[in-house]
């Protein structure tokens, strides 16, 4: 029995030694763990990393006629954050009046450098609310990145740059409407469209007519040779129908569906109105003329501080307020002055209202 005791004593000791050991291996490779985190962490941005920003022109006056031409290039230093480093590099662009508060950022990858056109200047800065016809300070800096907590600022560059309001390019498919109103030339470039936002069957936009009495067809493609739609009957559409027409005068949303071979149309004839142009009564209403040339909605007006809405037919069923938004807050003028407000409804379901300071 003595024997068997030592025995069991022996075993319990040799398993405390075991286990001690264990407990002291955990903590030397835990120990060893810490201290290579600790170690990885302990990356120090030299004090002296920077970069600085420069131009190739800081006066820049773009043009739409030249708008493939080259017009800026950025380059910046690579900055020297003590260490072989992976830098990343993003170009912030200063929302006008905003000193960075609200910027416009593009990934550039590890080239420090990148050119412009003045056409994709001209967009991004427009994008950056500056307004176009007008000389704008921008201010301009870089981004430099090697982690998330780890990153400096370039100085910060102002260009003087005069952007230009650009013609709207609309890419969605179209039919064509040639007309009484435009000598049924379907190859004019002052005709009415229809287009499909969602590339289907189904198409918006509108027609301006100025007679009491206006024919027209609907044709796919801007000649004669392919599909064209005449009247099938009352609201329906047919290939081999005679002329649609309208019978009053005015500015009107058609729609069709080359599918269900049905169309429509709509009188919308809109106007601006608000304290900022005379006050909100009916009579304050100021009606749009009609560009044919852009196929738009504009007007050359007086205004002053104050709230502004665009409605059609003297009605507020159908209404454009702040941010081109159907329905929306109204516009707010805070510097009276001549304004020439255009209205662009060639894409009903996407209307754009641009306001010029004359």
């Amino acid at each position: 029995m003595e024997v068997n005791s030592i025995n069991h004593l022996d075993k319990i000791t040799t398993m405390k030694i075991r286990l001690n050991f264990l407990y002291i291996l955990a903590a030397v490779l835990m120990l060893s763990v810490a201290s290579c985190k600790k170690d990885q962490t302990m990356v120090i941005a030299s004090s002296d990393a920077a970069t600085e920003l420069t131009a190739s022109a800081q006066t820049l006056v773009l043009n739409e006629e030249n708008a493939a031409d080259q017009a800026v290039t950025l380059s910046w230093s690579k900055p020297d954050f003590g260490y072989a480093a992976a830098i990343d590099y993003y170009l912030q662009v200063s929302f006008k009046d905003s000193a960075f508060s609200k910027i416009s950022s593009i990934g550039i990858g590890t080239a420090t450098s990148i050119s412009y056109t003045v056409e994709d200047l001209n967009t991004l800065l427009l994008g950056a609310k500056y307004p176009s016809d007008e000389a704008n300070d921008v201010q301009i800096r870089v981004l430099a990145q090697v982690a998330d907590s780890l990153f400096v600022y370039s100085n910060v560059l102002t260009v003087n740059v005069t952007p230009y309001l650009a013609k709207r390019v609309i890419t969605y498919p179209n039919l064509y409407m040639p007309g009484d109103y435009q000598g049924w030339d379907p190859t004019s470039e002052t005709i009415a469209k229809l287009y499909s936002i969602n590339s289907n069957t189904s198409y918006k936009g509108y027609i301006n007519v100025e007679a009491d009495t206006n024919y027209f067809k609907i044709t796919a493609a801007p000649n004669w040779d392919g599909t064209n739609y005449g009247t099938g009957g009352k609201g329906l559409l047919s290939t081999t129908g005679d002329n649609l027409m309208i019978d009053t005068a005015g500015y009107y949303l058609v729609t069709a569906d080359t599918k269900a071979l049905s169309w429509s149309y709509t009188r919308e004839n809109w106007g601006m109105i608000g304290d900022a142009i005379g006050g909100w009564d009916d009579a304050d209403e100021v009606m749009f003329d009609f560009d044919k040339e852009n196929q738009v909605l504009t007007k050359t007006v007086n205004l002053v501080a104050g709230g502004l809405k665009f409605r059609a037919n003297h009605d507020w069923t159908l209404n454009l307020g702040a941010g081109a938004k159907y329905g929306g807050d109204n516009y707010t003028i805070t510097t009276a002055g001549t304004y020439l407000i255009t209205l662009d409804l060639r894409v009903p379901d996407e209307p754009v209202v641009t306001m010029t300071l004359q």
